[in-house]
């Protein structure tokens, strides 16, 4: 068995023989990138022999990683240089929006504005600076404001006196003390003391602070200045002069009937008219129809008084308040067509409730503004209530001034308007101190987004409340009104803008005998100035 099994042994040798002469014949391996693909060769032919040759052996399966191209590498585009920009912190909002324009500009550039409590001044490309820099671009230059509380008893300045305070800039809220602030950043309870005779945004005012941007990167400098430019222009104003009880019958009713038109308003006019919009509250019926209606004093001023208005320069009217119904529905109608007549209008009474609690709307330089105005006051003495007067679906009245519906007409108006200025007939008479129903319905209006309310009523002047989103001015008294009470009382007098109050102030008058305002003598005025102060001390703990 041995013998036979012989051949098999040498055979076996052999083929193992062969087949490692072959492997030591395959080329050395290669990546995988660099196999081609187009060919699978079979491995070289071995020595002859008479054994098949391994070309007989199936070929190699195809591997799924080779390729004929190599992969191409990724192309990384660079990295921008980054450019910081160090600012004052309340130029912010004006910083970001300028440099999400001029970025695009150098895109080879990541443009990083900073404000300076974040970046050391040494880290900064470019420096926002105040001042004309030597080596900067400069920007322009904003008005500062010389800045005060609301009570403070300053009133005007000269130029040079404000110099020779050398007074600092202003620290950050609360602001106690005179500093320079810039116009753009003043909100109340700050006011902007007169220089010369000008207010920061006025032609001519003298108080100016330049702005600059200084560093190494000239091009991004002359790039991003005339963005930054338009934010130093002072930001478009409405003007707004409001007054209290204006009631036009009595002596100064019967001089309008004599055809002195402009006797009620004669020492005043000048002031009212220079405002964008004059509003008041017109404390009366007004023509000459209609029943007098049951109560302790009725007022009907003479049809001729809605011109005299006019000429004075009111646009809108209050009608909403205890006396705009003493002769019944049909007055109220013919009262609100002759101040139609007169393009002034009115507001807070009307044909039903809709139209009692419409706003008029009016857009000044851009601003869009509306006004809405109420009556909430107390039942009479001898037991007249006002709120029997109420506008309903159907009858004609004036708009009661309930916490709930105040909010919820201010809620529509502000979606019609920038600005909402709610008119608010209330108090209790001869009391400086705001009643409780007077302060929720004044409170509710700012709470729903009411930037400013005026007050009447009390027939004497009352605090000023600042509210974090709106300003209340509780009572501004009688204006034009022959009455046995105190004489004075003030123009107020404020600046709106699309964000709300800008500023307001007063203007001191005096109600002459017989009714007719004047403005006040300066001794007069610091002791109007002071008493507004003293009542508006308590309201701002």
């Amino acid at each position: 068995m041995r013998a036979l099994n012989r051949p098999r042994s040498y055979l076996l040798l052999l083929v193992w023989l062969l087949l490692g002469g072959c492997q030591s014949a395959l080329p050395a391996a290669t990546p995988i990138a660099a196999l081609p693909t187009s060919t699978n060769a079979p491995p070289p032919a071995g020595p002859p022999t008479t054994t098949p040759p391994m070309a007989t052996l199936p070929p190699p399966s195809p591997t799924p990683y080779a390729s004929a191209t190599p992969m191409p590498s990724p192309t990384l585009s660079p990295t921008p240089a980054p450019l910081i920009i160090r600012f004052p912190p309340d130029w912010m909002e004006m910083m970001m929006e300028a440099v999400g324009q001029v970025a695009a500009q150098m895109p080879a550039r990541q443009w990083l504005p900073q404000p300076d409590t974040t970046t050391a001044p040494e880290e900064a490309d470019l420096r926002l600076v105040a001042g004309a820099a030597e080596n900067g671009v400069l920007i322009g230059r904003e008005p500062l404001a010389l800045a005060v509380p609301f009570t403070h008893p300053w009133t005007e300045k000269s130029w040079t006196d404000a110099q020779d305070l050398n007074l600092p800039p202003c620290p950050a809220p609360p602001i106690t003390n005179p500093c320079w602030l810039p116009w753009r950043l003043l909100r109340p309870p700050l006011k902007a003391v007169p220089l010369d005779g000008l207010l920061p945004f006025e032609p001519g005012y003298p108080a100016r602070q330049s702005w600059s941007l200084v560093g190494a990167e000239p091009e991004a400098a002359t790039l991003l200045a005339p963005l930054l430019r338009p934010f130093l222009a002072p930001a478009p104003l409405v003007s707004l002069a409001a007054v209290g009880d204006l009631m036009l019958d009595r002596s100064l009713g019967y001089r309008l009937t004599l055809g002195d038109v402009d006797v009620p308003f004669v020492d005043v006019a000048d002031t009212l008219r220079a405002a964008d919009l004059t509003v008041g509250n017109l404390e009366s019926a007004l023509g000459d129809v209609g029943e007098p209606v049951q109560k302790s004093y009725r007022f009907q001023a003479p049809p001729i008084a809605a011109e005299s208005l006019a000429r004075a320069g009111f646009d809108i009217l209050s009608l909403a308040n205890n006396h705009a119904l003493d002769f019944g529905v049909e007055a109220l109608q013919q009262g609100i067509g002759l101040l139609l007549a007169q393009e002034i209008t009115p507001i807070g009474a009307g044909a039903d409730r809709a139209a009692a609690h419409a706003p008029a709307l009016h857009t000044v330089n851009g601003v869009r503004v509306a006004f809405l105005a109420y009556a909430n006051v107390p039942v009479e003495g001898r037991g007249f209530d006002t709120r029997s007067w109420e506008a309903g679906p159907d009858r004609a009245g004036l708009a009661w001034g309930d916490p709930e519906q105040i909010a919820a007409d201010v809620a529509a108006a502000r979606r019609q308007a920038d600005v909402v200025v709610v008119l608010l007939h209330s108090g209790i008479e001869y009391q400086a101190q705001p009643w409780s129903a007077q302060m929720a319905a004044a409170q509710a209006a700012v709470d729903a987004g009411t930037q400013l309310v005026i007050g009447h009523h009390a027939h004497i002047l009352q605090g000023v409340q600042f509210a974090p989103t709106g300003v209340i001015a509780y009572g501004l008294g009688n204006f034009a009104f022959e009455i046995d009470g105190p004489p004075e009382t003030a123009i107020l007098r404020v600046w709106l803008d699309e964000e709300g109050v800008k500023m307001l102030t007063f203007v001191p008058a005096f109600i002459q005998f017989g009714g007719a305002p004047r403005l006040a003598t300066p001794a007069e005025a610091a002791a109007i100035q002071q008493q507004i102060e003293i009542l508006t001390l308590p309201l701002n703990p």
